[in-house]
């Protein structure tokens, strides 16, 4: 039988040499709280993607659901959704971002604040700076407002793009061109190489080659322990970002867990 969600108890314990710790309090509370979340907003699926750590302490616990995923062609479309917790026990939207903001929120080479109200001025022609007292939008100043809230969805969706790892064949897509767990998944022939994963994106690749190996090389560390059958990827380009398939129970998940920016000097480290 293969696993419909990854299960957060399996993913710590795999993870744990990663660096994906959880305070006990949240991980407790969280226990209960997502599920209610899940039935709240009536999703098919609700499971914690990572924590976001700020300055003052104050992380952020982010959960991701959605209900469908669909195929066209051999690309997969999710349409997901986000929640940000401090505590893991309450749970609240995260709206998403158009692209300029976007655009904007990428510039920002900031640890995160850790209060959601906290307001960043972007200077289109420069990095942008934390200002707690910001001026209003003003296009002819050259000068935007993004917020922490923002912020974060941005924070998410770049790691998403670079990230979101999963077993190549695990999926399949049905008559109405919707992505399901594959039931007759048998398990990675070669857990230990990076062409037996791909990314979400492209979840209905098949075949040999491709993969995380089409990434840019040294992009990705792979460790698998034979004797436990598992499997342990982490992303340098996204410091924080762990992944682990397990080949005896066919089990797998991911957690990030870091600052949420990017790896500039990555192509002074290969």
């Amino acid at each position: 039988m293969v696993q419909l969600e990854p299960n957060l108890q399996l993913v710590l314990q795999h993870l744990t040499t990663c660096g994906a710790v959880l305070p006990a309090e949240a991980t407790a509370a969280m226990d209960h709280s997502i599920p209610i979340k899940r039935s709240e907003a009536g999703l098919k699926s609700l499971v914690l993607w990572g924590r976001l750590l700020a300055r003052n302490g104050k992380d952020y616990l982010i959960a991701e659901g959605y209900n469908n995923a669909t195929a066209k062609g051999k690309a997969v479309s999710f349409e997901a959704k986000f929640y940000f917790s401090q505590d893991g026990a309450k749970w609240a939207d995260l709206p998403t971002v158009d692209a300029d903001t976007a655009a904007r929120a990428v510039k920002l080479r900031l640890q995160l604040s850790g209060d959601p109200a906290f307001q960043y001025t972007v200077d289109d022609a420069a990095a942008g700076t934390a200002a707690p007292e910001p001026a209003a939008d003003s296009e002819d100043s050259g000068k935007y407002v993004v917020t922490e809230v923002q912020r974060l969805w941005c924070t998410i969706d770049s790691v998403n793009n670079a990230t979101a790892v999963q077993p190549k064949g695990y999926f399949i897509a049905n008559a109405h061109n919707q992505v399901v767990p594959n039931r007759l998944f048998s398990g990675l022939e070669y857990p230990d190489k990076l062409e037996s994963y791909v990314h979400r994106s492209a979840a209905l690749e098949e075949g040999k080659g491709g993969g995380l190996a089409g990434d840019v090389r040294g992009s990705w560390s792979l460790h698998y322990d034979s004797f436990k059958g598992v499997a342990v990827l982490r992303s340098l380009l996204f410091p924080g970002y762990c992944f682990y398939y397990s080949s005896h129970d066919l089990t797998w998940g991911s957690l990030y867990v870091g600052h949420g920016l990017q790896n500039n000097d990555l192509v002074f480290m290969l």
